[in-house]
């Protein structure tokens, strides 16, 4: 690269790490006095349990005598240390004794003495010292402290904001009502006068016409779109834009991925073993997401379908599809050789991720928090949460056919696709590692092998009607690698079945074509400890399964036991369920006893996909360590007619997009930054980078390579020639694709509130050195007119990636850097520059 195409690069990327820089600033919330609620929920949901199951006995105020001086149940007492002195160096793993004696590596007394923690357990502690040990404990805590009543009981719970009925606001007076143009502006204004504040300009008719169709579709309007829009002088032009927008299919890959977000799509698990096998066919459930955003199917309903539309009435199979939500769900790896008390904390930890996923990703509400102990401050008695996993416990993911089949036999093949499943893989564990009992574990081998195939012959009348299921099964029976004393197999299908076994007990994995859908049904899911050395699973169809309160969220403390039901703070009468595994009734308690808050909730998501910052500014969180709304009245007003207009998307993007609110320059004010530097009270447009997905996209719509096939398997993000749609990659759990771990794409393996924006080296060296972004830029200069002038080709670059003519001092710098070093070189840097990355 020459000199002074350096130079531009440096200046380019220089502004635009300024002018993020100073966006974050802007941005910035103060966070809770001593601790970010980042970690306080991570402290809350992983670190206060895991003491108290783990450290509590020995450490803590309940202890009859204190081990080795050291107490762990306040804030305090962590700081304060032991006998040994101090037991954490902040941010140091390597220097805090702690970690060592959890690690059992010998450099510190070996924790907990009976029995060592899981990988995951020790990485919860590494990452609470990491963090800086946030603990939000207060000091000197009495016996039971970690049991006590929750801080707001049910009665004064009901009376928190979030909680009452959302109803049309009349709106406010004002000083000035020229202004608005749609029922929120008059909130907006009130709010603004009340400051002293005025809004901004409506933004150029060029800025409105890329903000809305990036804002709807994630692709930027071409050069013509955007002078037939600036031509277009009548009073509808704009409305008629949206209504073009929101009925383009683009919509739905637009509005899915954000969707995405919130239920932790993904195709995989965590690490990819034995027990946790990828979800072939999780992407029909994405596409199914797609769809129906497309189709603007009501809010309730899209919902409801997710959770339980194998238990509504009338739905065609093709909204069975649905289910992938909970169908490919992530799930932790359990090893059959562990105990029935470990393996069910597995599965524990699996439903409790539901859990977590529905409360905050619907209600906004952080029930997982009370697993251990009653929530700290938020009124959800641990009964509750019992009574909401129970729901999960009585559900068990397994693949199901697209095509109509008998009940009955499509029953039987999600649970003998289970049990054969789990046989194949304890088969293949045993006769690979035996242990210390290996003719016992033969014995087992030949049990299970001849029980997985019994299974699977159990369901030999699918081979003619739908031969696509009983090939699911056969790929599912792996035998294991045969003895050298066994005899030769009796059959082909036999040794084929052992072949599917080779390699470590791993089969070849379904391709993801096969005509079927990830999705769920209703059993009584439990563990089985009746064999010492080898834990199994027992399904129990047509039943269900009522959880007891563990105490500290420990399986070996049973309480009573709390019926499968409701959130008791928004329940208006009996809580409990009644119908199956209560998926159903959850769904329906969502949009009726908690229809104020589930409204509130979406309409908040809805609000911050549009402004780039929602208006409560925790969305996953409307208890009482949640941030309070900016704009409360306008805030139940849109969820009120949220409602009363069918819960539709499309209207709420309609009532949101043809405001003067939305409409509004996003150029900065002096005056009006000093006031309100965060834009809280909406003086402008909030200005922000793009997401990954938008930027990649637009990168390759401006070099005429971007795919627009909707829909099909997923593709690899890492491949630099992958023209499909971002929302088309594959997402893993295991792994993820480079380029959206560079740009904030959040972990699929939890639910995120919102994305996170960063600025970092790396971001720029990608942007430099990317083989996609120079395939993108080479590939706009290869259609350019060979024999054009330099002006003009830097002309059609313009137009092509910025969507604009350039200015005379724009054509000279180009002129003079071409000159210097490659016309490529040229167009990756406007790639780069804040006019492509920033939202308009």
């Amino acid at each position: 690269m020459g000199r002074l195409a350096f130079v531009i690069w440096v200046v380019l990327l220089a502004a635009a790490e300024d002018s993020i820089a100073a966006e974050q600033a802007g941005a910035f919330v103060a966070p809770p006095v001593g601790i970010s609620r980042s970690d306080l929920e991570f402290f809350e949901k992983s670190v206060r349990p895991l003491l108290v199951e783990k450290c509590y006995r020995c450490h803590s105020a309940e202890a009859k005598i204190v081990q080795g001086g050291l107490r762990l149940d306040s804030r305090q007492a962590v700081a304060a240390g032991g006998d040994s002195g101090e037991i954490v160096s902040v941010g140091d793993l390597d220097e805090s004794l702690l970690i060592h004696a959890v690690r059992w590596d010998g450099n510190a007394s070996e924790m907990p003495p009976n029995a060592k923690l899981s990988e995951t357990q020790i990485a919860v502690f590494e990452r609470w010292v990491s963090l800086g040990v946030p603990d939000p404990r207060e000091a000197e805590p009495s016996a039971g402290a970690d049991s006590a009543k929750p801080s707001m009981d049910i009665e004064q719970g009901r009376k928190w904001w979030a909680f009452q009925r959302v109803t049309t606001r009349e709106v406010p007076s004002l000083e000035s009502s020229s202004w608005p143009i749609a029922k929120l502006d008059h909130f907006v204004l009130a709010k603004l006068e009340e400051n002293r504040l005025e809004p901004s300009p409506l933004a150029a008719r060029e800025v409105l016409i890329r903000r809305a169709t990036l804002d709807l579709t994630g692709l930027r309007p071409n050069y013509e779109q955007i002078q037939a829009f600036v031509s277009d002088d009548s009073p509808a032009a704009y409305s008629q834009l949206i209504e073009r927008l929101l009925d383009s299919p683009q919509y739905g890959e637009r509005w899915g991925r954000y969707w995405f977000d919130v239920v932790r799509y993904g195709e995989d698990n965590f690490t990819g073993e034995a027990t946790t096998p990828p979800f072939p066919f999780a992407w029909r459930y994405r596409d199914w997401v797609i769809g129906a955003i497309n189709d603007d199917v009501p809010y309730d309903r899209f919902v409801k379908l997710q959770l339980a539309a194998d238990l509504m009435s009338d739905v065609p199979r093709s909204d069975l599809v649905a289910l992938g939500f909970l169908g490919a769900a992530p799930s932790y790896h359990k090893d059959g050789r562990l105990s029935k008390d470990v393996v069910e904390t597995l599965y524990m930890d699996d439903w409790d991720e539901r859990v977590d996923t529905v409360t905050r990703g619907l209600l906004g509400m952080t029930v997982s928090c009370a697993r251990c102990h009653d929530h700290k401050f938020d009124p959800i008695p641990t009964a509750d949460y019992y009574s909401l996993l129970g729901v999960f416990a009585s559900t068990v993911q397994a693949p199901r056919p697209l095509a109509d089949i008998d009940a009955a036999a499509e029953a039987k093949f999600m649970v003998d696709a289970q049990r054969i499943f789990y046989r194949a893989y304890v088969a293949n564990l045993l006769r690979d590692d035996p242990g210390s009992k290996p003719t016992e574990a033969r014995e087992k081998v030949k049990r299970y092998s001849a029980e997985m195939i019994r299974f699977r012959d159990e369901n030999v009348g699918l081979r003619e009607s739908h031969p696509e299921l009983y090939e699911h099964l056969s790929r599912l029976a792996r035998l294991p690698q045969r003895y050298a004393d066994e005899p030769e197999p009796e059959t082909v299908e036999s040794d084929r079945d052992r072949e599917r076994g080779r390699g470590r007990g791993r089969g070849r994995r379904d391709d993801g074509e096969q005509p079927m859908f990830q999705a769920v049904y209703d059993a009584g899911f439990y563990v089985d400890g009746s064999d010492p050395d080898l834990t199994m699973l027992d399904i129990r169809l047509g039943e269900t399964r009522d959880f007891a309160v563990l105490g500290g969220g420990n399986v070996t403390k049973p309480g009573e036991i709390a019926p499968r039901g409701f959130l008791s703070v928004l329940s208006q009468g009996d809580p409990r369920f009644h119908q199956g595994s209560g998926r159903l009734e959850l769904a329906e308690r969502i949009f009726s006893d908690a229809s104020a808050l589930s409204a509130r909730v979406i309409v908040n998501r809805v609000w911050a996909w549009h402004f780039g910052k929602p208006l409560v500014g925790t969305p996953s969180d409307f208890g009482t360590q949640g941030d309070l709304p900016t704009h409360p009245a306008l805030l139940d007003d849109l969820a009120a007619r949220f409602i009363d207009n069918g819960y539709s998307l499309k209207w709420l993007h309609r009532e949101i997009m043809l405001s003067a609110t939305y409409q509004q320059s996003s150029r900065p004010r002096r005056e009006a930054a000093k006031v309100d530097p965060a834009n809280h009270f909406l003086w402008r447009m909030n200005p922000r980078r793009l997401d990954i997905e938008a930027y990649r996209d637009c990168m390759l719509q401006a070099s005429g390579e971007l795919d627009e096939r909707m829909g099909g398997t997923s593709s690899d993000l890492d491949d630099a020639s992958n023209g499909r749609r971002t929302v088309y990659g594959r997402i893993g759990r295991e792994r993820q694709s480079t380029m959206l771990v560079l740009y904030d794409f959040p972990p699929a393996n939890t639910h995120s509130p919102q994305r996170e924006s960063t600025t970092s080296p790396l971001q720029q060296l990608f942007m430099m050195n990317s083989t996609f972004v120079r395939d993108r830029a080479a590939k706009v200069v290869s259609d350019l007119d060979s024999s054009a002038s330099t002006s003009d080709r830097v002309r059609v670059m313009y137009r092509r990636i910025l969507g604009r003519d350039p200015s005379s001092v724009e054509i000279e710098l180009a002129e003079r850097f071409i000159n210097t070093s490659t016309a490529t070189q040229y167009a990756q840097a406007l790639f780069a520059t804040n006019e492509v990355i920033f939202w308009p």
